[in-house]
């Protein structure tokens, strides 16, 4: 099978199907960097996040943070004030979590080229 089409055919599947991040849409902050690697032949892009900040509300269901089926007392893709992390926290039933997490895009790219370049 051709390795190039089969490429094509996996980054239209990909670019079809419907955002699954809880926002539901790219963040406004990479969206550009998103389409303009979308619009070359040689990649597309399976997830990203232009940064954020995360207040938690503490698991008990073991150690560590998940992702799934937590309480999200704070979720903001831009800077915030100490008074909206104070706001926050008033929600919050057991120990809270505060994360920072940077930017990052995940992206398929054609040939291991192609990803060298990149």
């Amino acid at each position: 099978m051709d390795r190039s089409a089969e490429f094509g055919r996996w980054k239209a599947q990909s670019l079809s199907k419907a955002d699954l991040s809880r926002k539901g849409s790219v963040d406004e902050d990479a969206a550009e960097v998103v389409e303009l690697l979308n619009s070359r032949e040689e990649f597309f892009t399976t997830s990203s996040c232009a940064g954020r900040i995360l207040l938690l509300d503490g698991s008990t269901n073991g150690p560590g943070v998940q992702k799934q089926h937590c309480c999200w007392l704070l979720l903001t893709h831009k800077p915030c004030a100490k008074d909206d992390v104070m706001a926050a926290l008033k929600g919050a039933t057991s120990e809270a979590v505060l994360k920072f997490e940077p930017f990052i895009l995940h992206v398929q790219c054609r040939t291991l080229q192609d990803a060298q370049t990149l």
